[in-house]
């Protein structure tokens, strides 16, 4: 059940991030440089001395031989490759584990001048966009953490599927299981929490699940609530 990440798992010891896709980590005492898979700031979790988990990739013609994958916080994992959030929620759909429509699930479909994540195509359409919340504080997730506007127009894009007469759904996955609700991080990004808002309002469905993260496997451990 859930998600499963192949590869070589190792501990290492973070020291510094050099730009928004690599990263110096110290790995059985050995300096190496790693493949951040998040744009986001991650400053919260990328502090020096951090206890991170890094995955071996069996890509050869790969810049870096490691992908840093997950940080320890204080209470527990955080898995920061914030693309598989999508894999996460489609292993969760096809295992029966929530339901979010009934018909047939298509991968990337194209809308207008959008892309969505997901579309459920049956007697009626559901666009689903999919974004990953690693930013945690008090038991709180919250997104962006830093500011999006590419998130804001997928948002935007969303209630134009609803004005059109489609079903929409924005679902915030959060890559830990400490947390207790979702709201955006308005402090971060503004003009995307004020979409968000605006998007509930015309009918889009705004939904948060928390993750059970372990170092082989993520899954959808439930739903928890949202505040706007």
């Amino acid at each position: 059940m859930g998600y499963k990440i192949p590869g070589e798992k190792v501990e290492g010891r973070f020291i510094k991030r050099l730009n928004r896709f690599e990263a110096l980590v110290e790995i059985e005492g050995k300096e190496i440089l790693c493949h951040v898979p998040n744009t986001g700031r991650l400053r919260e979790l990328l502090l020096p001395d951090a206890k991170v988990f890094l995955v071996k990739s069996g890509n050869k013609n790969r810049k870096t031989e490691w992908t840093l994958m997950f940080v320890e916080k204080d209470k527990g994992l955080v898995c920061i490759n914030s693309a598989m959030a999508n894999r996460v929620l489609e292993s969760a759909i096809k295992e029966n584990t929530i339901k979010l429509g009934n018909g047939v699930l298509k991968r990337e479909v194209s809308f207008y001048k959008s892309k969505f994540d997901f579309l459920i195509d049956g007697e009626e359409k559901i666009f689903i966009e999919v974004k990953c919340a690693t930013f945690e504080e008090n038991g709180i997730a919250k997104f962006p953490d830093a500011p999006t506007d590419r998130g804001r127009r997928h948002i935007e894009a969303l209630i134009k599927a609803v004005e059109l007469g489609y079903k929409a759904k924005i679902i915030f996955v959060a890559f830990m299981d400490f947390v207790n609700h979702f709201t955006p991080y308005k402090e971060m990004d503004e003009k995307f929490a004020i979409t968000l808002r605006r998007a509930k309002e015309k009918g889009v469905e705004v939904l948060a699940y928390r993750c059970r993260i372990a170092l082989n496997e993520i899954n959808i451990k439930d739903r928890i609530t949202v505040e706007i």
